[in-house]
């Protein structure tokens, strides 16, 4: 390899790990911004992350493209999701409201970047309203699916396959991001009690389900 191809690779790996930086530094700033409660401009946001405007919307063109990457870092929970779910109690119960406690901890302690998870979704939504829904792209991932069943597992001996999923469809409705804004809003709740109507509404879906198997 001549010196010449060889510093032109190197150089071309020091500016994409450069864009790398830039864009982490971006959303960083953005993620602190929204947890002191100012929902953040691209202006704003440059000049928190010490570069200039016209560098920050070549980044993020709109502040919808920023929300949407904030709440893909913020989804980075979810990749730690098999950490949660380790060492889970045997009791199917206890189980599942060791997943919704632990979800309601991580989201409440960023309620407003939750909320702008929220938001980042429905653009996505909104913005594929006039595409036909099987080529649409899907707006969220399936991890709270995922943590349910995980959580609701030994139920798969006692229940049908149907009654089985739709447990787990219950559940996902009672934790996370809706529920939040649900316990929130619409019911005025402070975390606490919110985490604590999350919980119990999740253990009595189990139980009427495991009673409904019985009859």
């Amino acid at each position: 390899m001549t010196f010449s191809r060889r510093d032109e690779i190197l150089n071309s790996g020091r500016a994409t790990n450069q864009k790398m930086r830039t864009r982490e530094a971006l959303i960083t700033a953005a993620l602190e911004l929204a947890r002191n409660g100012h929902p953040p401009s691209i202006a704003e946001v440059a000049e928190a992350a010490k570069v200039s405007t016209a560098t920050a919307y070549r980044y993020f063109p709109n502040p919808q493209s920023l929300w949407s990457d904030m709440a893909t870092r913020q989804a980075g929970f979810a990749g730690g999701f098999p950490d949660l779910l380790r060492d889970l109690p045997e009791d199917v119960e206890d189980r599942i409201e060791r997943v919704v406690r632990e979800c309601c901890a991580f989201q409440f302690a960023d309620e407003v970047v939750w909320r702008g998870v929220l938001r980042a979704t429905l653009d996505r939504w909104f913005s594929q309203v006039d595409v036909a829904e099987a080529e649409r792209v899907p707006v969220r991932g399936v991890t709270r699916l995922e943590m349910a069943r995980i959580a609701l597992a030994p139920l798969r001996e006692t229940l049908s396959a149907e009654r089985f999923e739709r447990l787990v469809n219950a559940v996902v409705l009672v934790f996370g991001v809706e529920a939040l804004v649900s316990t929130r809003d619409t019911s005025g709740l402070d975390p606490e009690a919110a985490t604590e109507t999350m919980s119990w509404a999740a253990r009595a879906l189990v139980r009427a389900a495991i009673a409904e198997s019985k009859a």
